[in-house]
């Protein structure tokens, strides 16, 4: 018997919930100042939206990978930091909130995502490309396979190299989520991924409320095999860093794994959560800045 790639269900509460966050997305695009296209993709997870934007300035083209619960239209502060000096390509990660497939990975969900960037890479561009993956997307880079189609890794706030570890009064805030659909606990939920000197905008803060409200939570990523990821030592410049208060990934449960399976320091993203590509859209542009 063939096993689906994708769950019987998508992620969505209901229809409408579906409809609510789409068009979220959609208005949230339409009404910022990033000149862009969307393009729909066919894959091994169903159909995958990607946003386009940016200028062939003879630098490498960027792919994001945004993390859990994120997509093109809430990572557009880093979008516009690097559109003006690369062609940037955003996919909505199918199985995550926003304009993809809406069902996630039925097993093995980092294999089934690592063989979708598989799948997508060449889709997106016909030259190497830098691949910034944040959180989960980060987890997906190191499953997918290493290619001369890549250039060159920057992780943010990467999971896949350890066990996240969320707080108890996180994981309870979470699980009264799950049992309460209304929303209430977004703001809340946010200081446990914020830094504690950001104060989330009303933006960020209504796409969490609709998180929690039409939307059924995923797993945490596990941590990939040890091979999965060592297979990238050497092959390519990579640079991995996190969140001074990521609480989720902590700076000194990530230096050693590392270090051991990277071969690269962790660099520590100073006044920043896990929410890097929101909190410090300026230091993922840096971090680029800074490869060989």
């Amino acid at each position: 018997m063939k096993v689906p790639l994708t769950s019987s269900h998508g992620i969505y509460r209901d229809t409408d919930a579906s409809v609510r966050v789409r068009r979220w997305c959609r208005e949230q695009l339409q009404h910022r100042d990033v000149t862009h296209s969307l393009t729909r993709l066919e894959t091994p997870l169903g159909s995958t939206t990607v946003l386009s934007t940016g200028t062939r300035a003879g630098l490498p083209p960027v792919v994001l990978l945004p993390g859990t619960g994120l997509n093109a239209a809430t990572t557009l502060p880093t979008v516009r930091l690097l559109h003006g000096k690369h062609r940037v390509f955003v996919p909505d990660i199918p199985g995550e909130p926003g304009l993809s497939s809406s069902h996630r990975p039925h097993r093995h969900r980092l294999r089934a995502y690592g063989a979708w960037l598989d799948n997508l890479l060449p889709q997106l561009s016909a030259e190497p490309v830098i691949l910034v993956g944040h959180a989960l997307g980060a987890a997906i880079a190191l499953a997918a396979t290493p290619s001369a189609g890549i250039a060159a890794l920057v992780l943010v706030n990467p999971a896949g190299l350890v066990p996240l570890t969320p707080t108890r009064a996180l994981t309870r805030l979470r699980t009264r989520s799950i049992r309460n659909s209304r929303g209430g606990n977004s703001e809340r939920i946010l200081t446990h991924l914020l830094s504690p000197r950001y104060l989330a905008d009303e933006n960020l803060t209504d796409w969490f409320s609709m998180l929690t409200r039409d939307c059924t939570p995923s797993r945490p990523p596990r941590r990939l095999p040890t091979d999965t990821v060592r297979r990238w030592a050497g092959q390519l410049p990579i640079i991995v860093a996190t969140g001074e208060h990521d609480t989720l990934l902590e700076p000194e449960r990530l230096r050693d794994p590392v270090r051991s399976l990277l071969d690269v320091e962790l660099r520590t993203i100073p006044r920043c959560g896990h929410l890097t590509l929101r909190e410090r859209p300026h230091a993922v542009a840096e971090l680029i800045t800074q490869l060989p």
